[in-house]
């Protein structure tokens, strides 16, 4: 048992391979969730929870001044951190305080409605917590990462997942699923994930991760120095995206925010391999530039790029191509209405995957000037296009009214075109040609766009017009768009940034 700074990490290739089982058998269970709760919600209750999760989201980043990212960075950077782990409990404790004074004081004296239109005062408190409690169980997590040790804090999360799915699983069946249930099974399975988290780090790693004295100054000289270019963009940026959600509520209601809900929590679960990645990639990267190795910084960069861009882009592809039959089959008639939106959205986890590696890289050299730059500028087309798309045509300036599909065209479409522009900002700085990884990703765009289009498209539509049930086409054509990929793969593997010794290697239970 390792209890000192000596504490070996996990391998990459086992950190990566454990978080990704972690992150499978979530995607398992945010399937489930993503069935059974909307269904027993329905779309305005549904709405109303995703939204007041997302405006406590937003509080809590405005308050944070990149104390998160700093964290995760200066973490990954040292061996031995125990000061700087107590420096950021303190600091998460403050914000903690501040976001739930805030809105106490809204809510005594009465001014809530402004930021939570139409909601409840009992709701926005009770699911502020929930949000907090995520939060609090994503940065112990990443404090495993930023050491290295990935695998039992993974293994941890995962036990914590099934525990909720199988409380879910009972609550739905005994017909009591609604959103208090809902949030209270929320909240106790995050407390306690955090808790075993938190038990597990100081029992393993103690000198690792927490001995040593409170030491505030170094690491505050060093985080304004990080945080100084994105104090503004910290506070700027979670209300421009927050501004979306809000005029949808403002203009078309719970139900619609329902359906723009749903298509973000879908979409969301074809991150699962982007999700198992980008902590260790941020680890990576900031160690091996901090020790001077950029050439191999650069290789890490370019191939996780290419493997999760590919990844990303075939479960996008694959939603958006059967969200016509998906969305009435899962989640019932009702969210009908949600079709075009779950189709456009499909590609928000490509543009997740490519922003969060680029900034992460940018951050992870401390290269935070340059993002903040370059995310005010990103940010004023993004205002325009928010109140040209949600604006009702009765509006000051008149605009398109779209609801959920004017987010969903801002959020996926609009978000992939500009995460390109940090990813050409590390391009440069890395040495690797930008315009041959736009001719890489458009022609794996085509390839396997095409492969969804004809099998979990027009073949479910054959399919259903030979006689066949939808969930029986959507079933079936599924096993052959994964055929039809694997296949691809075998002939073309560096589509997908690889090579077929590689794949060997990987189908023979070696590590990747």
């Amino acid at each position: 048992m390792h209890t000192d700074a000596h504490a070996p990490p996990d391998r990459v290739s086992a950190r990566y391979l454990a978080t990704l089982a972690a992150q499978a058998f979530r995607l398992v269970a945010a399937a489930v969730v993503a069935v059974l709760v909307p269904r027993a919600l329905g779309p305005a209750v549904y709405g109303t929870y995703t939204f007041l999760l997302q405006t406590a989201a937003t509080l809590r980043a405005t308050v944070d001044v990149s104390t998160q990212q700093a964290f995760f960075t200066f973490s990954s950077q040292e061996r031995a951190s125990g000061s700087l782990t107590r420096l950021y409990a303190l600091a998460l404790l403050l914000q903690f305080v501040v976001v739930m004074l805030f809105v106490a004081v809204a809510v005594g004296a009465g001014r809530y409605e402004w930021l939570w239109p139409g909601q409840h005062p009992d709701q926005i408190f009770y699911v502020t917590l929930v949000d907090w409690a995520l939060f609090l169980v994503l940065s112990l997590q990443q404090l495993g990462d930023s050491k290295g040790l990935t695998v039992y804090p993974q293994f941890i999360g995962a036990a914590g997942s099934l525990l909720s799915l199988v409380a879910l699983l009972a609550l739905w069946l005994t017909d009591t699923l609604e959103l208090y249930s809902f949030v209270w099974l929320n909240l106790a399975s995050a407390a306690l994930t955090a808790c075993a988290l938190a038990i597990w780090f100081v029992r393993r790693h103690r000198g690792l991760v927490w001995q040593r004295a409170l030491s505030a100054r170094a690491y505050v000289l060093r985080w304004w120095q990080f945080a100084r270019p994105l104090l503004l963009l910290q506070i700027y940026l979670p209300l421009v995206a927050y501004l979306g959600i809000w005029l949808v509520q403002r203009w078309n209601g719970a139900a619609e925010q329902g359906y723009y809900a749903l298509a973000l929590q879908w979409s969301s679960i074809a991150l699962v391999f982007t999700n198992a990645g980008v902590s260790i990639f941020w680890r990576e990267i900031a160690h091996q530039s901090a020790g001077g190795d950029f050439s191999v910084a650069a290789q890490t960069y370019e191939r996780f790029s290419r493997v999760l861009f590919f990844l990303s882009l075939v479960l996008a592809c694959g939603l958006s191509a059967g969200s016509a039959t998906l969305v009435t089959v899962v989640a019932g008639e009702q969210f009908a209405p949600a079709t075009v939106v779950v189709a456009i959205m499909a590609f928000y986890p490509a543009a997740q995957t490519l922003g969060q590696l680029s900034t992460a890289a940018l951050k992870a050299t401390e290269r935070t000037s340059i993002f903040a730059r370059w995310a005010i500028l990103l940010s004023i087309p993004d205002l325009v296009l928010a109140w040209f798309l949600l604006a009702p045509r009765s509006a000051i300036i008149p605009g398109l009214n779209l609801g959920a599909e004017g987010m969903a065209i801002r959020t996926a479409l609009y978000g992939l075109a500009s995460v390109h522009v940090y990813d050409w900002i590390n391009c440069r700085s890395m040495g690797i040609g930008f315009a041959g990884v736009l001719r890489r990703r458009l022609g794996c765009f085509a390839a396997v766009g095409a492969l969804a289009f004809a099998t979990l498209r027009l073949g479910v539509e054959w399919l259903r017009g030979a006689g066949a049930s939808a969930p029986s086409a959507l079933i079936a054509m599924a096993c052959v768009y994964a055929a039809s990929l694997l296949a691809l793969l075998w002939l073309a593997p560096a589509i997908a940034g690889v090579t077929r010794e590689q794949m060997s290697r990987t189908l023979r239970g070696t590590a990747w």
